[in-house]
């Protein structure tokens, strides 16, 4: 868009100049509202493409605030991209940039700084960073940016804090009858009880709360990981007949997207559930259904590591395998 105007008269010119002075002054912030969309999609290289046209066009405006979140943004989507190096150069210019003056600037620009300082290994100065973003943004009332810092900070807390960090955000969201938060908090809480303090049942507990709101939403990909999760958490807390009515529906699903198409997050999901899948049969039965759990478990190793899992998650594949050795040396025996 063009900020100039031609006007058919000289009675519709003051109109139509101020028209157009306001739709420019709008488009920045227009621009970071769809690139929030983009990236909200998981769409990164489209968003940042949005987010930069939103810095330029909010530094011609002269509305620093949405510069900075804009330059914050392209920071974060470069992080997300898997291109951390490449964030560093727009964060800085959004740190030079960022007051506290101007309230949303400040909050993005601390979000994605706490961001990178994870990502680079540094946990304690994240928490530090959202922290101080959570504490700000409580006291300007920018509820969703507390809920923000507040999952952050879930997530880079030491054990014992990663629980009261993550009610504090589920506080913030039920205040708020957000329900796009509550499937993620409950989530992640549910994630510290499970790998973290391995209390299955309370992580069943909570992931039976997120799976509600997720099942509100129509992501099927989040559907089939609520479902995935609240079944293994209920089968590892010995609900075996509660696990049965989710996991074979789960691995169902995700071997129908894989068929669709075998890209690499389908392959992920498609050995998570068949793994699942394949432990339950083994529980279930032992040795007696280890000609079922086996072939389940084996294509799970298969998926999991055309998805790449030895750089992700070396351990879980070492558990993976030292699983199929027991089932397979129990089938072999019977």
């Amino acid at each position: 868009m063009t900020c100039r105007s031609r006007v058919p008269t000289a009675f519709l010119a003051l109109s139509l100049l101020a028209a157009s002075a306001a739709a420019c002054l709008a488009e920045p912030a227009a621009l970071l509202d769809e690139g929030d969309r983009l990236f909200r999609s998981r769409k990164p290289d489209a968003a940042l493409e949005l987010y930069r046209r939103a810095a330029a066009e909010a530094e011609a405006a002269g509305d620093r605030s949405v510069q900075v979140e804009a330059l914050a943004q392209s920071a974060r989507m470069h992080s997300m991209a898997g291109r951390l190096e490449d964030g560093r150069e727009p964060l800085a210019r959004a740190a030079e940039l960022a007051r506290p003056e101007e309230p949303l600037g400040w909050t993005r620009y601390l979000g994605v700084r706490g961001i990178f300082e994870r990502e680079s290994g540094d946990k304690a100065a994240a928490l530090a960073t959202f922290e101080q973003m959570h504490a700000f943004a409580v006291r300007t009332g920018l509820h969703d940016r507390a809920i923000d810092a507040a999952h952050h900070a879930a997530i880079v807390a030491p054990a014992e804090q990663q629980v009261e960090w993550a009610q504090r955000g589920i506080r913030a969201a039920e205040a708020a009858g957000s329900e796009g938060w509550l499937a993620v908090l409950w989530n992640n809480l549910g994630a510290t009880y499970d790998w973290d303090l391995k209390d299955y049942p309370k992580a069943a507990e909570c992931y039976e709360k997120a799976r509600y709101f997720h099942h509100l939403g129509s992501d099927p990909q989040r559907k089939l990981a609520a479902d995935w999760a609240l079944g293994r958490a209920l089968m590892r807390a010995g609900d075996l007949a509660r696990a049965e009515e989710l996991l074979p529906d789960a691995h169902e699903k995700a071997a129908a997207r894989l068929a669709e198409e075998r890209e690499h997050s389908r392959l992920e999901w498609a050995g998570n559930t068949a793994w699942a899948l394949g432990e339950l049969r083994w529980r279930q039965g032992g040795a007696a259904r280890a000609g079922e759990a086996l072939p389940l478990l084996e294509e799970a190793e298969k998926q999991l590591v055309e998805a790449g899992i030895e750089s992700w998650w070396a351990e879980g594949l070492k558990e993976l395998r030292e699983l199929e050795s027991e089932v397979r040396r129990a089938g072999s025996a019977g």
